[in-house]
């Protein structure tokens, strides 16, 4: 009986050891990328009209990265961006959205080219939340290699921007559960 508990079968008190993937990560749960070890200190559900999508906030203590997975006809697609300042975009993105309502479809970030790939709406929820949370606009660009950039409207004048690149859930190992787990 012993052997169960060596083996990943079971615990001694007849309790399941739960396999932690990328997909169920939980809050407080470890992850290794890039040589470096991440937790997870917050999750999110980004509702566009019933499409939803989850975001795992992740932090290696000096840094805070976004791991999104979206999910369309049973393929996951990854995402893992930070927050950009949205003045650092060569473009005047607060001011062209507010005076057009949508910012251009080509911006410039560190010498890069992005080009805008959808625009939606929707609710940013904590994933322990059922109701309510804060509506939002999204604007979703690409760059011509695996880049991305992300405009996020709340207000009429408060934005947020992420950039990173596409990644796939092999490059993400180790994971293991949190303490609150």
């Amino acid at each position: 009986m012993k052997g169960r508990k060596w083996f990943g079968k079971g615990k001694e008190n007849g309790e399941y050891i739960r396999e932690v993937t990328l997909s169920t990560m939980e809050l407080g749960c470890l992850v290794d990328y890039d040589l470096q070890t991440w937790e997870v200190t917050g999750i999110s559900t980004y509702d566009f009209d019933g499409f939803l999508t989850r975001e795992w906030e992740l932090s290696n203590g000096t840094e805070v990265r976004f791991l999104e997975r979206v999910e369309e006809d049973g393929k996951a697609e990854w995402t893992l961006t930070r927050k950009i300042q949205i003045n650092q975009i060569e473009e005047n993105i607060i001011d062209i959205i507010v005076e057009f309502d949508d910012p251009p479809e080509e911006i410039h970030y560190q010498e890069r080219l992005y080009k805008a790939v959808e625009s939606s709406a929707g609710i940013l929820r904590d994933a322990d939340e059922d109701e309510g949370g804060r509506e939002f606009v999204n604007w979703s660009y690409e760059e011509d290699g695996d880049r991305v950039l992300f405009i996020t409207q709340w207000g009429e004048r408060d934005f947020m921007a992420c950039e990173g690149t596409y990644v796939e859930e092999y490059q993400f190992t180790d994971i293991l559960p949190g303490s609150q787990q």
